[in-house]
């Protein structure tokens, strides 16, 4: 069987970046599942995935305008330390709820106000991956119709964006 359209794939990888190494690995866990044809990874991904096998290794380079999009500075905003209870246990760098329900970087703290970044953490990076597909399965019709797989789908909460 192989990587196509309508194939449940799972797999591991890790995920790097030029400057900083390794941001995050997935091997340690239970293999991702995502159903192939369906929104659910970046397009360059599942092209380059496409017609692979069992156990083969796959590796790809995402600029940003395929990954996470470039930095926005219309997205590095200001608020009012108010609207926050306890702004004295921000620390910079951490990431917070801003009002509109946004998490974000914490970028600086005033008297009065606060700036945040809320692009992607990975926005303007490029993104390498290291691929390896450990199954494939054809999905079942629900998994088609939803673009998600069963076990995604009966972990959903109900709350919004979830399925």
């Amino acid at each position: 069987m192989q990587v196509e359209k309508n194939k449940v794939i799972g797999i591991h990888y890790t995920i790097s970046l030029d400057e900083e190494g390794e941001v995050f690995s997935n091997l340690d866990f239970e293999t991702e599942e995502y159903v192939h044809g369906a929104i659910a990874i970046f397009p360059m991904v599942a092209k380059a995935l496409e017609g692979h096998k069992v156990n083969d290794e796959v590796q790809i380079t995402l600029p940003p305008q395929h990954a996470y999009g470039a930095m926005n500075e219309k997205l590095i905003k200001s608020f009012s330390n108010s609207l926050f209870e306890n702004i004295n246990d921000f620390e910079i760098g951490s990431f917070i709820q801003v009002p509109d329900g946004t998490e974000a970087k914490l970028l600086q703290k005033n008297i009065d106000t606060i700036l945040v970044d809320t692009n992607h953490p990975l926005a303007g990076a490029t993104i390498h991956y290291n691929i390896k597909i450990v199954s494939i399965r054809q999905a079942t019709e629900i998994e088609i119709q939803r673009g998600l797989t069963e076990a995604f789908i009966k972990s959903c909460d109900g709350s919004p964006n979830c399925c």
